[in-house]
Formats: structure tokens, C-alpha cells, sequence
């Protein structure tokens, strides 16, 4: 147990944002170097895989060879995942660990190094000051602490996009090695892309978490710490008549998600900038910097003549200070931390343009209408099925469907196409639509509503993560379906962001889904897979039906956010 006062100063921080632990005698009892029989230290384990779930970053630094370390993981079926970094080479660790903040936007008074040896846990702190070091002896000290004790778990999509900027960034870090001073040549080579747009209403849920929990590039730190009083503010200030633009960002095609908020008063030539914030992961990056020049050249084209940014600036986020010094832009008002700054959209020239960032013309990375992957995989494989088809019908229809994504014109077309192919076409939805003509039914039960295999074609496009037992709705669009049918299902997979509306439940990867349709029963016509396959965005899926099948499957037990495994749990 803990004695004395020996942490007070860990037990008095106020925020932790990574663990960095050691392996030998930590992580597992015994010295790998030393070909020592090891044992995984569970209780330690599963509390750092707590902790990842509420969003700590969790790395290893171990003196160790790599491929060694990496073999013990599967020895002791360790996750590799759980870390966002494993350093495992024969360095100083406070060389890597120095290493690794430069690298990153991890703060050291917001870090704790867990080791074993005493003369590593000196070394780092002699280096490194601010950093808490804790002996491994002593992990048990951290349940209790306020700040970890107090912290609710994430969304997997956001723990994931986070994990991707701090890799991302790390990988910049090494890349800038290579180029040795030719900056804009290494900046061009991390193929930076920036999409900015305004958002819906019903899109909120995302764009306030942000706001929440960003803090070092926030206008008005402090302001929005809860989220459900974020949220009703910000449904007021749209009744009111503001705007609110989203920014996203891409890394060496690594998407980011949602890194910036602003919320936006456009009134009489001038747009006002109440509230804004970026997430943390950018920093030093320029994605800040090249949004606000690209919301102004936004507000331009829409007539404004100047835009004023609101900002409270304290000691928390002098990094906003920091930003409009070097675009440019001009101090209109300073009242003690009150700050306005000014951009004339006529006539202001900033410092530098940020050329080597690209700005997209797509709409930003959430969950908006208008996914070009749905429509793509609709049109090429749903289309040309519907006709040689007498009966398809469309499960969700009024909440996620494929003509929810086109444009007005593209369903009135496809209307027109299934009316003169006098396709029997029906909408099934949980509840009634003002003119959707939907059918009203719970897709988890059709009994009702729709005869044993009747349909040549049985769709649910982004359905199953709305439904509280998605095996249920898989086992009716079994049932219903033709020998000989077809059924297409997409799914939000484990690195698309969790979104607010309808609700949001469930991430199911590729090769869970695929597994509810087994070769003997069912042929695979087509399944694309959008993103990185080992953290898929997006699963899309053409199956047709050998013949008929009765099982009714129940919840899989392996719900893992692992892709191999498929299933990851929100609610």
C-alpha cells in the first residue's frame, strides 16, 4: 500500500491524458531479455484497459527487443491494439520518452510513467520534471485518482480517430527526419486535407462533444463542461439564427474526423464567432490556422465584408493567441481577457496561405446525408437487381435508407424507374413518415407484415445500428428473402463516429457480418469494406440465397472491437 505523502503530487493533477508503462515486472512478472518465465499481471491489464476505454492513452516504453515483445503479447494474449505506441528497443527511456513528446501533443505534468526501477522512474523525472512517476509496485494508487476515478468511458470511434492523430503525428515526426529542412517539400508529402461546411441540426451530438472536452484550443475555455447544457445552448443559438461549421481533417489518408466547431452569428455583412474550438490532436499542425482562413474565404462568397472571432484568452489557451498571430489578423478589442480579433474579408492578406494543405469540397467527416460509398455500392450491385425483381423491400426506410443520401432529383428518378418496372416496392419503418408512405413495423419482427420468403430483395442500408437486437432484424431478412433473393445490408463499422440520431448502438466489422450468412446457405456476391480494413469505416454486403435457412441467431459472443471479431457495444 501506499504510505506517506510519497505521491501527493499524482494525486493532486488534475488531468491525465496517457499512461506510459514499462513490461518486465509491470505489464507481466519476469524479464523477457532474460528468457524468464512470464505472468501477466491482470488486475493491471484490465485496469488499463479501463482506462482506454475512457480514453487514456496507453504506450510502452520497455528495454526489450521488439519482436520479442511482440511474441510475448501473443504468448499472453496481450492486445496490441490497447497501445497507441509500443517503444521496445535498448535506448534510455527518458530519451524515448522525450522523443515521444516532442512528437506528440502529450504534455508531461499529464503524463505518468509507470516502472519498476527505481533508476529509470530518476532518470525520467531528472529529465523530464514534470512527469509523475509511479513504481509498478504501486500501480494500485491510480483507481482511486479523482481525475481517472471521475472520467466516463468514450465512444470507441472517438478513442480511435484520437489514437490515429497521436500515430499520425509520430509518423510525421520520423518523416520530418528524412527531408532535413526542406520544409514545404515534407509538409506536401503528409498530404493534409481539410473539409469545412456547415451542419444540420439533427448532427449535433459529435460536434458538441467537442466543444465539451477541448480545452487548449477552445475560444471560451471553461464554458461548455457539460454536455447536455451544450447541447441545449446550442439548439438555442440555431432557433436563434446561427450557424454552426464543422471542420474535418485527413493525414496521409488517415482520416482525423471532426477537428474543429464554430459556432456563427452572419448578420448585416458581419459574422460573429462566438464560440469555436479545435481539437488538441492538430495542434501545431495548421489545420487551425488554414480552417479559419477557408471559413473566411466561405463567409466572403457569401457577402460578409469582415469576421470578428470572440476569444477568452487565458493561460489554458494561449494557443489561440498564438494562432491568429500567425495568420494575421488584427486585435479589434482587448478588454483584460476579453479578445477580439478582426478580418476584413476585402482586403486581408495573411502571412501565409498553407498551401500544402488541400481543401476538400466534401462535406465534412460526420454523420451527414450523402455518402457517396452507399451510393456507389446501391447503384452498381442494388440497381440492376431491381430489374428482374417483382418485390423488394427496404427496411428503415425512413431513417437510413439509400434515397435518404440522393438528391431529390436521383429519388425522384429511381421512383419513376420501379414505377414502370412495376416492382411491388415497400418501405418498412418503425414509425409513420409524413409522405415516406412507409409501412409502419419493427424490422425485428415482420410476421405481420411480410410472408416467408416473398422478397427477391430485402435492403437495410445503415439499420442495423439503430435496432437494439440487430441479430433479430438479420434473422427476418433471412426469412423473408427468396431462395434465390438477394439481401444488401450496410453498417457503420468500428472507425465511423458514433452519431445522435435516431440512436446509436452498435459497430459491426466485416467479418461478423459475413458470418450470419454461412457458404452453405449463401453466396457472397460482393462485400467492399471502406477505410483501413483493420479498423474498416464501413461494411457493404450483396449476399444471395442458396436456399432456405432457419436458424435464428442469437447476440454473437465474442463482442470485441477487434475487426476479426467484429462487434463493438455502445449502449
Amino acid at each position: 500500500m501506499i504510505m506517506g505523502n510519497k505521491y501527493e503530487e499524482l494525486k493532486k493533477a488534475d488531468k491525465i491524458a496517457a499512461i506510459i508503462t514499462d513490461l518486465d515486472n509491470t505489464l507481466w512478472k519476469g524479464t523477457l531479455a532474460e528468457k524468464q518465465e512470464l505472468t501477466l499481471n491482470k488486475e493491471y491489464y484490465q485496469y488499463l484497459q479501463d482506462l482506454y476505454q475512457k480514453g487514456i492513452q496507453i504506450i510502452v516504453v520497455s528495454k526489450n527487443d521488439e519482436a520479442e515483445v511482440i511474441d510475448a503479447f501473443k504468448k499472453l494474449k496481450i492486445k496490441y491494439g490497447l497501445f497507441t505506441l509500443v517503444i521496445a528497443n535498448w535506448d534510455a527511456k527518458y530519451l524515448n520518452i522525450e522523443r515521444l513528446l516532442q512528437q506528440t501533443s502529450l504534455r508531461p505534468e499529464t503524463v505518468i510513467f509507470v516502472d519498476d526501477n527505481s533508476l529509470e522512474r530518476a532518470e525520467v523525472k531528472a529529465k523530464l520534471s514534470k512527469i509523475h512517476c509511479l513504481d509498478s509496485a504501486d500501480w494500485a494508487i491510480l483507481v482511486n485518482h479523482h481525475f481517472l476515478k471521475g472520467k466516463e468511458k468514450q465512444p470507441e470511434s472517438e478513442i480511435s480517430e484520437r489514437i490515429n492523430r497521436y500515430r499520425t503525428a509520430i509518423r510525421a515526426s520520423s518523416l520530418k527526419e528524412k527531408f532535413k529542412g526542406e520544409d514545404e517539400d515534407f509538409l506536401r508529402s503528409l498530404k493534409r486535407e481539410l473539409s469545412i461546411g456547415e451542419i444540420k441540426p439533427d448532427n449535433l451530438d459529435r460536434f458538441t462533444r467537442l466543444l465539451v472536452v477541448t480545452h487548449r484550443i477552445n475560444f471560451n475555455p471553461g464554458k461548455f463542461e457539460d454536455y447536455n447544457k451544450a447541447l441545449d445552448y446550442l439548439h438555442k443559438e440555431i432557433n436563434e439564427g446561427y450557424k454552426l461549421f464543422a471542420v474535418s481533417t485527413k493525414e496521409n489518408g488517415i482520416a482525423l474526423g471532426l477537428t474543429g466547431a464554430l459556432v456563427v452569428k452572419v448578420e448585416k455583412g458581419k459574422a460573429v464567432v462566438e464560440d469555436a474550438t479545435f481539437s488538441c490532436g492538430i495542434i501545431g499542425r495548421d489545420f487551425e490556422q488554414k480552417s479559419i482562413l477557408e471559413f473566411t474565404r466561405i463567409m466572403k462568397e457569401e457577402g460578409v465584408r469582415e469576421v470578428e472571432f470572440y476569444v477568452l484568452s487565458t493561460s489554458t489557451n494561449k494557443r489561440v493567441k498564438e494562432i491568429f498571430e500567425e495568420i494575421g489578423a488584427n486585435v479589434k478589442l482587448k478588454e483584460g481577457e476579453k479578445v477580439v480579433y478582426s478580418i476584413d474579408t476585402k482586403t486581408f492578406k495573411p502571412k501565409k496561405n498553407y498551401d500544402w494543405i488541400k481543401v476538400s469540397n466534401k462535406n465534412p467527416d460526420m454523420d451527414y446525408n450523402g455518402i457517396p460509398s452507399i451510393i456507389d455500392f446501391f447503384s452498381n450491385y442494388a440497381k440492376p437487381l431491381i430489374k428482374n425483381s417483382s418485390n423488394v423491400v427496404n427496411l428503415g426506410a425512413a431513417k437510413g435508407e439509400v434515397l435518404g443520401h440522393l438528391k431529390k432529383e436521383m429519388r425522384e428518378d429511381f421512383y419513376k424507374f420501379i414505377t414502370e418496372k412495376n416492382i411491388n416496392y415497400t418501405k418498412v419503418d418503425i414509425e409513420n413518415v409524413p409522405n415516406e408512405g412507409n409501412v409502419i413495423g419493427n424490422a425485428e419482427n415482420l410476421h405481420a407484415i411480410i410472408k416467408d420468403e416473398s422478397q427477391d430483395l430485402v435492403l437495410a442500408i445503415e439499420l442495423l445500428e439503430h435496432t437494439e437486437h440487430f441479430w433479430k432484424v438479420i434473422n427476418e431478412m433471412i426469412r423473408i428473402c427468396k431462395v434465390g433473393g438477394y439481401i444488401l445490408i450496410t453498417v457503420p463499422s468500428f472507425n465511423y463516429p458514433k452519431h445522435e440520431y435516431p440512436i446509436d448502438l452498435w459497430r459491426i466489422g466485416p467479418v461478423t457480418l459475413e458470418s450470419f450468412f454461412p457458404s452453405d446457405n449463401f453466396k457472397v456476391v460482393k462485400k467492399e469494406i471502406e477505410g483501413d480494413k483493420k479498423s474498416p469505416r464501413r461494411t457493404m454486403l450483396l449476399v444471395r440465397k442458396l436456399k432456405s435457412y432457419s436458424k435464428n441467431y442469437d447476440i454473437p459472443k465474442n463482442g470485441q472491437t477487434d475487426w476479426k471479431t467484429g462487434l463493438t457495444i455502445f449502449h
